[in-house]
């Protein structure tokens, strides 16, 4: 009888040792709410409601609370009793606080990857007004009329802008930069002429192009939108090296165990796996992405080195014809 009785202590001590270490080495620990903070210089126009969807649907994955934050700067505090996670914009978005000589940012400087969210390409947007409606006649234009056409964007190293000096710098041509404070400020000068082209993030144009308020010439990338299916892409025109998008990455802060990033990559992976995920990211103009934490490495290294090139004028692409 003694040494039944010790055999079942000892079973249930197991077991108790057990449950707390998965409890310990659950993630999100139970009850622990988790901020997705949200580094947006552009205001979150965007990646906002990227991570309020993100937030709504690991809510529900892991019955943790998650909600998310904006913030216009790089780096965040950890708030107390808080566990954070970071969605940040890579490659172009990483340029902004710069000039063009300047050095991108890094992200990786403050924080570790999780896993590739979402990628929005650019689309090549002009007024009505110009007399072009294909990629290669505007080319043709801009080169018959160098220095006449305007291109908007919302300051040196956004998005936009990026976008449009890889388009002058592929095809050798000259346009002249106009910077606004908006992208609906820039959008309104659009459609009204006074601005005659734009390399407008997908989510920021699709209306305006649905409504035939602007044309769309090209979705800068080798996969057309579900929101803009006639708009044909570079690739598919022939020019696959003019290609521009924001890439967002979900991130965490440098002290985060492995284990954590390991299942905070599994979660993700399967939030972005639900079809319903995959449908509204769709209708944002985006494409759900996932994979590991060392392919948002690699594509971090890619994007960056990429503009980093293009900033320094040491970018080398192939001739456009």
């Amino acid at each position: 009888m003694r040494n039944t009785l010790l055999r079942m202590a000892g079973l249930t001590a197991l077991a108790f040792c057990c449950a707390v270490s998965a409890a310990e080495s659950a993630w999100p620990p139970p009850g622990k709410p988790v901020q997705i903070a949200v580094l947006s210089p552009a205001g979150g126009s965007i990646d906002a409601p990227l991570a309020r969807l993100l937030a709504e649907k690991l809510t529900a994955y892991l019955n943790v609370p998650f909600t998310f934050i904006g913030t216009s700067t790089h780096t965040v505090s950890q708030p107390n009793n808080v566990l954070q996670l970071v969605l940040t914009g890579i490659g172009m978005q990483t340029t902004r606080p710069g000039t063009y000589r300047a050095t991108p940012l890094d992200p990786r400087a403050h924080y570790l990857p999780v896993g590739l969210v979402a990628q929005f390409p650019s689309i090549i947007a002009v007024t009505k007004m110009l007399p072009v409606n294909s990629l290669d006649e505007f080319t043709r234009y801009l080169r018959l009329n160098p220095g006449v056409v305007n291109v908007a964007s919302s300051g040196n190293g956004s998005v936009s802008n990026m976008a449009d000096m890889l388009f002058m710098t592929l095809t050798d041509t000259n346009m002249v930069p106009v910077t606004f404070s908006s992208t609906g400020q820039a959008t309104s000068n659009l459609i009204s002429g006074e601005i005659q082209s734009m390399f407008h993030l997908a989510p920021d144009i699709a209306d305006q192009v649905k409504q035939q308020e602007v044309k769309a010439l090209a979705i800068m990338g080798d996969k057309r939108l579900s929101i803009l299916p006639q708009v044909p892409t570079t690739a598919e025109l022939g020019h696959p090296a003019l290609r521009a998008s924001l890439w967002l990455g979900l991130m965490a802060p440098k002290d985060t165990p492995p284990e954590t990033i390991e299942r905070a990559n599994a979660a993700l992976n399967d939030v972005l796996a639900d079809p319903e995920v995959i449908a509204r990211m769709a209708s944002m103009g985006a494409t759900p992405q996932g994979g590991t934490p060392q392919e948002l490495d690699r594509r971090l290294s890619a994007e960056l080195g990429k503009w980093r090139a293009l900033l320094t004028n040491g970018y080398a692409p192939p001739p456009f014809p």
